[in-house]
């Protein structure tokens, strides 16, 4: 199998959704992902039992290792992973590791190869350094959030900047890892969520300028109802999929009016809209690819849709679905390898001895670190 990062340690040092989604895809790409979370206590996104759906889906196949890192012992111990660690994530608040004692300087110091990845909100610079946020602040300050729905007020009911920030830190650190490998030289990596969630709106900046218009809601692009109740999407937004879906809909005499002004798009919505409702979602999704029909699923319906169960889009991780990694290697012919099933989810601290051991503390030095707490 070949998993570009197999070999390569990561430490974890960050918590909740960002670090989470950089650290699931280093380690989905082979990467020996070592989690660092505080005693007792562990990462937030466990819940109070110690594990959570969430914690499954974006934790399964790192390892744990408890550890105080600001206490002294705890600082003395992370210098000693460190030093054989290639990358670490890390999700601090700007400035914390620094007051600490033990930053991405002090780091290098002991391993000049080291990538050190520091995701936040607002980045480790400008006014609004230090400041806390969730996902409707970034989406919200970027410009996003109304770029995504027009009208206010509405609230994503999942996570958009934090999975993306994830990904582009994981694209970072990996690069930064080549680099590293070719020259022997380490790099300091700062990404913030907020900056992201601004880089998100690349395909359009004349929104910046007030240049650019929005999409609209034009009759090939958009939502229809259909006879079973449920939704239907349709991308007919150019000539190709637009003769097709008038032709899906008996509607061949429309055929030149995909560019028609809004009030004729209203119309035309109007018509299709009672053409929907005749027929279920699924005979309109099966009823001609180049119309661009897609079904609206809800979590639920994606068990059983036959591409995802084809793709091997979810699986089964200690009794929870959760999304597979979103690539599939191929061999040396192109052709798809067989993905090897997914790794439980680790146990608090469940690592902890093992991966102490191999950076050269011994059974004395492990139990006074338990026993003052710092493990």
């Amino acid at each position: 199998m070949p998993f570009p990062l197999r070999g390569i340690r990561v430490l974890d040092l960050s918590r909740s959704f960002p670090g989470g989604y950089c650290t699931r895809l280093l380690a989905d790409l082979g990467a020996e992902v070592v989690k660092l979370e505080e005693p007792g206590v562990g990462d937030p996104l466990r819940g109070p039992t110690g594990t959570s759906p969430t914690h499954v889906g974006l934790n399964h196949g790192k390892r744990s290792v408890t550890l105080d890192t600001r206490s002294k012992a705890g600082l003395e111990v992370l210098r000693r992973l460190v030093a054989s660690a290639d990358a670490v994530v890390d999700s601090a608040r700007p400035g914390a590791r620094e007051a600490a004692g033990f930053a991405y300087a002090q780091a290098a110091e002991v391993n000049p190869r080291l990538v050190w990845a520091s995701l936040s909100s607002f980045g480790l610079d400008g006014p609004y350094a230090g400041r806390a946020g969730h996902e409707i602040t970034f989406l919200g300050h970027s410009g996003a959030l109304t770029a995504i729905a027009e009208q206010l007020p509405w609230m994503p009911q999942t996570p958009i900047a934090a999975p993306l920030a994830g990904a582009v830190a994981a694209m970072v650190v990996s690069a930064s890892l080549a680099r590293a490998a070719h020259t022997g030289v380490g790099s300091f990596v700062d990404v913030s969520l907020d900056d992201v969630a601004t880089w998100m709106l690349s395909g359009t900046p004349g929104r910046f300028s007030g240049t650019e218009s929005d999409m609209g809601w034009a009759a090939g692009r958009r939502l229809y109802r259909c006879a079973d109740g449920r939704w239907v999407t349709v991308a007919a937004a150019e000539p190709r999929t637009w003769r097709a879906l008038c032709r899906v809909l008996g509607a061949e005499d429309l055929v030149e009016r995909l560019r028609a002004g809004e009030d004729e798009q209203v119309a035309m919505a109007e018509r299709f809209e009672k053409v929907f409702v005749t027929r279920p979602a699924a005979a309109w999704v099966a009823s001609d690819p180049e119309a661009t029909i897609g079904v609206v699923n809800e979590g639920p319906d994606l068990v059983d849709d036959q591409h995802a169960a084809a793709r091997g889009t979810l699986v089964d991780v200690a009794g929870t679905l959760v999304p597979a990694a979103p690539f599939r290697f191929g061999d040396d012919e192109g052709q798809r390898l067989p993905t090897p099933p997914p790794a439980a989810p680790p146990v608090l601290g469940g690592d902890t001895d093992d991966v102490l051991r191999a950076a050269g503390v011994g059974d004395e030095e492990l139990a006074r670190l338990r026993a003052d707490g710092t493990i």
